[in-house]
């Protein structure tokens, strides 16, 4: 297993983008959409982009010559993560929207709090999605580095 500093970073490489485009993306839901579609179908539209956003930080993180590609430090990753989103999102609640504890437990509970809550733990599992392995990087060749027209030492 990777030493806990590299699990640690991949969580907070994975986290922490995650959650800035969940912010923007809460507060178009939350000004725009909700008022149109209800907190449900605001949800439901928004969950679907926030994953595949996800996807792709999730697997730059995985991609990454530093991160482990390991299953157990996948899941490591995954439950680091998603234990720093939910800290992030209590703290938003807490020290942005003046929020108490049971406040914010409570939008949890709600119907669109459990589908974001749903969507939080799709976040977590990410990392144990298989990927293909990344692509070795490419040698350029001599005929791809010299055009035609210049001339060449091996010629």
């Amino acid at each position: 297993m990777a030493g806990r500093h590299v699990i640690w970073a991949m969580a907070a490489a994975y986290a922490l983008p995650t959650f800035a485009a969940g912010a923007l993306m809460g507060a178009v839901r939350v000004l725009l959409v909700t008022p149109l579609t209800g907190p449900v179908g605001a949800v439901l539209l928004e969950l679907p982009m926030m994953l595949a956003v996800a996807w792709l930080i999730c697997g730059l993180i995985l991609d990454a010559p530093w991160a482990s590609r390991r299953f157990a430090d996948r899941l490591a990753m995954g439950v680091a993560a998603f234990t720093l989103l939910m800290s992030l999102e209590m703290l938003l609640g807490l020290l942005v929207f003046g929020q108490e504890p049971g406040e914010i437990f409570r939008g949890l509970s709600a119907p669109a709090g459990r589908l974001g809550l749903l969507g939080q733990a799709a976040f977590a599992l990410l990392p144990l999605v298989p990927r293909p392995a990344p692509a070795p990087p490419k040698r350029a060749s001599t005929s791809e580095t010299f055009p035609a027209a210049w001339p060449r030492a091996d010629a």
